[in-house]
Formats: structure tokens, sequence, C-alpha cells
């Protein structure tokens, strides 16, 4: 009785006698259209006696194949087939009692088989309608009364398709509807896909949306260059549409997002950045069953160094920051629902204190160290140039000196754009680390391969322009910009984290990997985009103010030392530089005289020495 209590219910109730009810007007009409609807009496006994077990034979087979199970607001091509299928097994039987008992009893074989193109059609056609009126309702479907905001979707292919059928299947609920298509090739122009007409390249978005009143358009071409994807956004965005996207390709590919996920397209869509190819059989080679240690990895660059690696099987991970709310994030964001959080070691641990610092790694034994603990705020450390050094610098060759102690295999240190030519304390900071990484590479019985990679601004980190352009936003502007000249370059967090992993692959000690970072951008225009993106118009609903250059910023971030030759590596968006590595003071000498400086507190007595020490740090007068 247990067994049979899951279909003790209305709903098989009423499944069942939907498909009895099909079947004997089926069966009939079959009976009819084989005799001219004049059927001879001889076969009238016979026909009321398949009723009983004919039909019964079809409910069987239906049952069998799951069709009382199914959800009867969906209805695919898998279910058609296994409808089908049903069907036609049952009349595969009742054609072999045909020849059995030699027709007696049995159904003419033309009956049976217009019967099984009949029961199909009329079960489809159920299926269908129930399909349509869970979408909408079936009289507002069959009228075309507008019930739901169009959509057009951009690019009609894998993802496209993956994207329509997923709307048509939660157009209710969402209260969207997707009508057309618009793919850049002209081949699929008249055909279509899920249903949904494929009418015009993307050019003729324009003339589309006013045709068919489109409310909103889906950017559905992952693979397309960003300079396509933003020119698709401002025709959008120009015409009143809103605009959403799928995930980019990288997030596909690697699992971390689905297609379906679509959501609002936002700025580092339109960074105008082409995918990054990475060679992940030396990246996974380099890190599988590895001891790894990032430090700052409660930061935007260090957790999401923690997220790729994590993708590469290590063989444990101990992720150092010493904000307790960063820690807590990492945690909950992150690691506690990963697959592999049982690996992963989380620590509250200030780098500055050494002897705290060695007595967790003497534990742990890494064999692979990403460092990405800093200050990185500019402004902040122009007035806090002691610090920037006891934790940029100091805390760095600490560090650094404890890989070489416990025979750590790779060092790799995150650097930043700004140490090149210096004009901040932060850039000078980072630059003096690079130093002594190349000062301590070069000692006797080092076997620890040291390497820094720089890349410029990471989109979204904490103190990142476009968080503050976000906040300013939410307060109704303006938006502040120090110069309208001032650019800077930018990348995305898992751009930039990739090509630190493909650096380090090709790493044998003592380089300076620079990311390419692509063509710089005005801040000015980003203010710009980032107003259009939140739906405002610049001087219309938000002001764009200039401020001035703040103490140690630029006016254009450079791309290399004066001292320094270019260099290719294996890979076309790394760079290696190659220093002269000819400076005369020692590191030794190097940490003396900063120290004591450091001893007097004194920022300008600071800036000074350091100017005195490396000959590339041009302040302004100003800040000395």
């Amino acid at each position: 009785m247990k067994l049979l209590q899951p279909y003790l219910n209305f709903k098989f109730a009423a499944i069942f006698v939907a498909y009895v009810a099909l079947a004997f007007f089926s069966l009939s009409v079959a009976y009819l259209l084989r005799f001219d609807f004049q059927i001879p009496q001889s076969f009238i006994e016979g026909r009321n006696s398949a009723y009983l077990w004919y039909i019964g034979t079809q409910v069987a087979f239906l049952f069998a194949f799951g069709q009382f199970d199914a959800v009867f607001s969906q209805f695919r091509l898998p279910d058609l087939f296994r409808l089908f299928i049903s069907l036609l097994l049952s009349s595969f039987y009742v054609l072999l009692l045909w020849y059995i008992y030699k027709g007696e009893g049995v159904p003419p074989r033309s009956v049976i088989i217009t019967n099984l193109l009949l029961y199909f059609v009329l079960i489809s056609g159920m299926r269908i309608f129930l399909r349509i009126n869970s979408g909408e309702h079936f009289v507002s479907w069959l009228s075309g009364i507008k019930e739901y905001d169009y959509v057009a979707i951009i690019g009609a292919g894998e993802v496209g398709a993956v994207i329509g059928a997923d709307l048509l299947s939660k157009q209710r609920s969402l209260g969207i509807k997707p009508i057309v298509y618009l793919d850049d090739s002209d081949t699929k122009i008249g055909r279509l896909l899920n249903g949904i007409p494929v009418v015009d390249t993307v050019d003729g978005l324009e003339k589309v949306s006013a045709r068919y009143r489109i409310k909103k358009v889906i950017i559905a071409f992952p693979s397309a260059p960003s300079k396509r994807i933003r020119e698709v956004a401002e025709t959008a965005r120009s015409l009143g549409l809103e605009v959403d996207i799928v995930p980019a390709l990288t997030d596909l590919v690697s699992g971390r997002a689905t297609a379906t996920q679509i959501r609002p397209i936002e700025l580092e869509d339109l960074l105008g950045r082409e995918t990054v190819d990475l060679n992940f059989t030396n990246i996974r080679k380099m890190l599988s069953g590895q001891r790894i240690l990032v430090t700052g990895a409660g930061g935007s660059i260090g957790r999401e160094l923690v997220a790729q690696i994590l993708e590469h099987d290590p063989e444990s991970l101990l992720c150092i920051d010493k904000s307790e709310l960063a820690i807590f994030d990492l945690n909950f964001s992150l690691l506690d629902d990963h697959t592999l959080k049982d690996r992963v070691k989380t620590c509250i641990l200030d780098i500055t204190q050494s002897d705290y610092l060695k007595h967790h790694l003497s534990d742990f034994k890494p064999t692979i160290i990403f460092h990405a603990a800093a200050h990185k705020h500019v402004n902040l450390m122009e007035d806090q140039p002691e610090e920037a050094l006891r934790n940029n610098f100091f805390a760095s060759i600490k560090l650094m000196e404890l890989a070489c102690e416990l025979s750590v295999d790779r060092f790799i240190f995150i650097s930043t754009d700004k140490a090149i030519n210096p004009t901040s304390v932060m850039g000078v900071s980072k630059r003096l680390a690079e130093i002594a990484m190349q000062k301590i590479q070069v000692r006797e019985a080092v076997q620890t391969k040291f390497m820094a990679v720089r890349f410029g601004n990471v989109l979204g980190s904490s103190g990142s322009v476009i968080n503050i352009f976000k906040a300013q936003i939410e307060k109704g502007g303006p938006l502040t910009v120090t110069d309208p000249e001032v650019t800077r370059y930018f990348m995305t967090v898992s751009e930039a984290i990739g090509l630190v992993l493909e650096s380090a692959t090709q790493g044998v000690g003592g380089e300076i990997f620079v990311l390419d970072m692509g063509e710089p951008i005005k801040i000015a225009e980003l203010a710009r985009q980032m107003i259009a993106l939140s739906g405002f118009k610049e001087n219309v609903d938000i002001d764009i103010e200039f401020t001035g250059l703040k103490s140690g910023e630029k006016l254009y971030e450079e791309v290399q030392h004066f001292d320094e030759v270019h260099a290719q590596t294996d890979h076309m968006r790394i760079f290696k530089f190659v220093a002269n590595n000819d400076y005369p003071i020692s590191l030794e000498a190097i940490e003396a005289k900063l120290s004591e400086a450091m001893k007097l507190h004194k920022a300008d007595g600071i800036k000074g020495t350091v100017k005195s020490l490396v000959k590339e740090y041009s302040p302004s007068e100003s800040n000395l």
C-alpha cells in the first residue's frame, strides 16, 4: 500500500482520466477514418472490447515511461521523444498481437497506425497547451495581448539559445518575454531559435526596438570583444533600453558562472579588454599538490588568488591577513562552502610581526608564497611614509628571508605599476621591495625563485575609483576627478590574477614581470561611463567636478623604468624587465639608512632619505 501511496492523489487521477479520455477519442476516430465513418457491424464488437485492453496497454506504457510523473508545465524535445517511444512500443505490441492471432479480436493494422499518430498528436497538444498556460494565460497568448516587457537577445549562438530557452520557461515569473534575436551573422537572419526569429543583425537594433516595442536587450555573445559589447550597450542605452549581459567567457569556462546568470552590464564589460588565454596545464602543474601561502588573502587581490589557486588542487593553503573582518568575509563568501575547505586554513596575522609569522610558517612549511599584503592607497601613504616602508618594504624583506630559510620553491611578490619611476611613497616602497628581492636572489646558496609581478589598478578593489564613483552616484553626485587628462591602466581582478599565475610558471629567479594592461583609460571617461550605466545623464542628473592632482599622484602612469630593458616572454600579454641591478648600496645599508630616518618619525626626512637611495624616485618639492 505504501508503494501505491504517491499515486493515490488528485493529480494522478486527473492525468489518468485525461490519458484514458484522449485514448478513447483517438481509437474511436481511428476506426471511423478506417471505414469512412461507416463501421461494419462485424467490427463494432471488436472495437468495443479493444476499448478496454488496447487503452489499458497504452496507459500502461505511458506509466512505464514516466509520463504520469512529468512536470506538465515543461514540455521539451526529450519529453516529446519519450512520449513517442512509449506510444510506438505500445503500438508494436498490439501489432505483434495482430500477427499472433491473425487479426482475430485485434483492431486492423491501419487503425493501429492511425491511432498511434492521433494519440501522439493529442497528448502532445495537451502538454503544449499546459506549458503555454503555465507561462502565460492561453487566451492571452492566443490573442497576442501584451502582458510582458519584450526582450531582444543579442547573439543567436549557443549561449543565446540557452538564454532564450530559460527565459521562455520563466517568463511568467520574470515578467519579461524574449521575442527576437539579433546576430552579427547574416546567415542566421530568418531562422528560428527556440521558436524565436532571428530578425536582423545587431546593427539593426534601433529599427527592431521600435518595431517590436523592445524594453530590454540581453547581450549573449560572451566571446565578443569588449569593444563590440561597449558599442551595443551604448546603442541600447541611447535608445532608452535596459541592458543585461551574460557572464564573461572566462567565468563560463572555469565553471564559476553559468550562462543563465544574467546580470546588469557593468563597467568591467566595457573596458575593451580581450579574453586572456592561459596555459592551465603549466599553472596546474605548478600549484597541484603544493603547500601555498597567500598573504593579504582577505583583500581583493588575495581573495582572487585564493579562488584561482583552489581550482588547481593544492595540497594545502594558508591564508593570512591582519584584518579580522577581511578573514571573516573570505571564509563566509568563498571558503565555507568550497569543496576543498578542509585543505584551507585562515589566520589573522600582521606580517610585520616577524616572530609570530615565523612560528606559523615553520609549522606550515610552504612551498610557494604569493605575497599580496601591502598598503596600497597612494594618498594615505603620502602622510605616513614610515608605515608604508614598515609594511611594504621591511616586512617583505623579512618574509623573503624566511622563505630562503624554509627553502620555499617560489616566491611571487605582487608589485604595482606605481613602482615605475615612482612619485609616491606607496610606489617607491614597492620599488624598494623589488630591489630587495633582486639583491636577495643573488645571495649565495639561495634556492628560492623570487619574482615580482607589476600591474595597474584593479576594478572594484578596495579603494578603487569605481567604488568611490558608485558611492558618489548613490549620494546624487558630483563625481570628483582630479584632472581632465589623468589616465590609468585598469584590469579586472580575475584577468590580473590569471596572468600572475601564468607569470609564476615562467620565472627562474629575479625577474620583474609586467602585465600588458592595454590602453590607458581617462578617469573622466570612466566617470561618464559610470553615470550612464547608472541610468543618469552627465551634467543633467549628476555632474563631474575636477579637483586637481593629489599629493604623490601622477597624471599618467608609465610602463617601464628608464634603466630597464624590455624582453618578451612565452605569453604575449606578459613582459619581463631586466634591470641593470647596479645599485651600489647593499641591501643592509639601505635598511640601515631607512631605519635611522624612521627613528625621527618625520615624513619629510624619510622621503628625503628614500630619494637619496632610489634615483628614479621624483616626489614633488612640496612633498619633501
